[in-house]
C-alpha cells in the first residue's frame, strides 16, 4: 500500500483554506482589473536559460530551480519557473509589437523553488502578479504601492504595513565610501537584516575581500558600520527622506531615488492610502538582482515574523535579457499562501464549509425531482443551493447543513409536495417558517438571505 503523504515542502489544501483562498483570489482579481491590468499565463515549465540568464535572478534563488527531466530530451533543458516576473519579461520581450505599451497585466499561478520548508514558505505557492512596462513614471511606481493597499484591504487583511525604499538610494550611498563595485553583495546581505540582525549582517558585510566577495562584500569594520547605521537610522516617515538628502542629497543618482519617493508618498496620499499603512526603510533592498528603483514589502501588524506577503520594485533593465528594445517595468507579487498561512494561525479563516448557502432536503419519500427541480429554479436565480444525495432523516440532513455552514435549508415533505408549499429553516437559530408557496421560491429565500446578513453585519 503506498504511503499517502505528500513530499517535504509541499501540501494539500482542504476545503476550510481553499473556500477562502478563492474568495480571496476573486477579490485580488477584481482589484487588479479595476486598475486596468489586463489577465495573461505564461507556462509553468520555461527553458532553463531564461531563468538563469544574469539579471535574472539572485545567486540564492537561482540555486532553488528545480530541473525538469524531459524524456528524450537535454537534461538541464528545462526548468519550473521561479517567479511570474522572469517570465513576464520574456513574454513582453516576444509580443510587445502586438500588445503596445505601457502594457499592464496580472497573472496568477503556481511558482517553484527548491528552499527549505519553514512556516509559511513552500516549495509551490501562488503568487498573484500585477506589473506595468513600458513606463518609468512615478505614477506607476505609487500605483503598485495603492494596488498592493487596495487588494489587500479588499481582501479582509487586518493592519498591514506597506515600506518602501528606492535602491537609487542605497547605490548612492556605496558609492560614497567607494562600495559601487561591491553593490550585489551588500544588498544581499542587507535583504537579512531583519531576520538575522545587525551583528551577522555585519560579520558578512566583512567577509571576504575586495578582489573576492563570494563568501562576503569584504567591507572594512568601519564601513560596515557606516552602511548599517545609514540603514536603520533611515526608517520612517517622510522625514527619513530630508535626513537622507542632507547626507546624499549632492549624489545624482541618490538624489533621484529620494525625488522618486517623495512623489511615490505625494501620489499615494491623493490616492487616499492612510499614512499609518506606508513607511520608508533605507535599509529595504529585496534580494533579487533585477530592481533598479522603488522597492516594495508588505508585513502584517503583529504577524512580521512571517515576512513580506506582498513585494516587488522597479525592474527597469530585465527585458534587455530578451530584447535590445528598452522595456521599463514595475510591479508586485502578493504572496496568496504565505497570506492565508498567517491567517490560519491567527484564526482569521473560521467561516463556513459550503460555497453556497442554502441546502434543500432529500426527504424520505418525495420523489427526488422535487428538490432537484427547486435547487435548479434557486440556482437561475443566481442563489447557490446544494441538494443533500441521500434520503436520509431530516435531523441527520440538517447536522449536515449545519456544520458546513449552510444559511438555510429547504425542506418539502409528502405533504408540502402535495400543496405545492415548503418550509424554510434558518439552520443557526432553528426557526422554521412552514407553508410558503413554491411559486415564492425565489423571493422568500431572497429576503430570507437579506435578512440573516442585516442580522449579522
Amino acid at each position: 500500500m503506498i504511503d499517502p503523504r505528500v513530499a517535504s515542502g509541499l501540501r494539500d489544501i482542504p476545503p476550510s483554506v481553499m473556500i477562502p483562498r478563492e474568495r480571496m483570489l476573486a477579490s485580488f482579481r477584481k482589484t487588479f482589473a479595476s486598475f486596468g491590468y489586463l489577465p495573461i499565463e505564461t507556462p509553468h515549465i520555461e527553458r532553463m536559460e531564461v531563468l538563469t540568464g544574469k539579471g535574472a535572478g539572485s545567486d540564492e534563488v537561482l540555486r532553488q530551480i528545480f530541473d525538469v527531466t524531459n524524456k528524450g530530451g537535454t537534461p538541464g533543458e528545462l526548468a519550473l519557473r521561479f517567479d511570474l516576473t522572469v517570465p513576464l519579461a520574456r513574454f513582453v520581450a516576444k509580443h510587445v509589437n502586438e500588445l503596445g505599451v505601457p502594457f499592464k497585466r496580472y497573472a496568477i499561478g503556481s511558482v517553484f523553488r527548491g528552499e527549505r520548508p519553514a512556516k509559511g514558505r513552500f516549495r509551490e505557492f501562488m503568487q498573484c502578479d500585477f506589473d506595468t512596462v513600458g513606463t518609468e513614471s512615478a505614477l506607476a511606481d505609487a500605483e503598485t504601492a495603492q494596488v498592493i493597499h487596495d487588494a489587500l484591504a479588499s481582501a479582509g487583511v487586518a493592519e498591514f504595513t506597506i515600506t518602501l525604499n528606492n535602491r537609487k538610494i542605497l547605490d548612492g550611498m556605496l558609492d560614497t565610501l567607494g562600495l559601487a563595485d561591491r553593490t550585489g553583495s551588500v544588498l544581499r546581505a542587507l535583504d537579512k537584516l531583519a531576520k538575522i540582525g545587525r551583528e551577522k549582517v555585519a560579520d558578512e558585510l566583512r567577509k571576504g575581500d575586495a578582489e573576492s566577495t563570494e563568501r562576503g562584500a569584504g567591507l572594512s569594520e568601519d564601513q560596515a558600520n557606516r552602511v548599517l547605521d545609514f540603514v536603520e537610522q533611515g526608517r520612517g516617515g517622510a522625514e527619513v527622506l530630508t535626513q537622507a538628502e542632507e547626507t546624499l542629497g549632492a549624489h545624482p543618482r541618490a538624489a533621484d531615488g529620494i525625488k522618486n519617493l517623495r512623489e511615490v508618498l505625494s501620489l499615494l496620499e491623493a490616492a487616499g492610502v492612510p499614512s499609518r499603512r506606508v513607511r520608508i526603510d533605507l535599509g529595504l533592498a529585496r534580494g533579487l538582482d533585477y530592481y533598479t528603483g522603488v522597492v516594495f514589502e508588505t508585513t502584517v501588524n503583529g504577524w512580521e515574523r512571517f515576512g513580506s506577503i506582498a513585494s516587488g520594485g522597479r525592474y527597469d533593465n530585465l527585458a534587455s535579457l530578451f530584447t535590445e528594445r528598452r522595456l521599463p517595468g514595475v510591479g508586485a507579487s502578493i504572496g496568496l499562501d504565505r497570506l492565508l498561512a498567517l491567517m490560519e494561525e491567527a484564526g482569521w479563516l473560521k467561516g463556513a464549509l459550503t460555497t453556497v448557502p442554502i441546502l434543500i432536503a432529500n426527504f424520505p419519500g418525495v420523489d427526488p425531482v422535487t428538490p432537484v427541480a427547486l435547487a435548479a429554479r434557486l440556482r437561475a436565480a443566481g442563489l447557490g443551493a446544494e441538494v443533500f444525495p441521500e434520503p436520509l432523516q431530516v435531523g441527520k440532513q440538517m447536522g449536515y447543513g449545519s456544520a458546513r455552514g449552510h444559511k438555510l435549508a429547504v425542506i418539502v415533505g409528502p405533504d408540502e409536495r402535495a400543496s405545492e408549499v415548503f418550509n424554510l429553516r434558518n439552520l443557526a437559530t432553528r426557526q422554521e417558517q412552514k407553508g410558503i408557496p413554491q411559486a415564492d421560491l425565489e423571493t422568500a429565500i431572497a429576503e430570507a438571505l437579506k435578512a440573516i446578513e442585516g442580522t449579522s453585519s
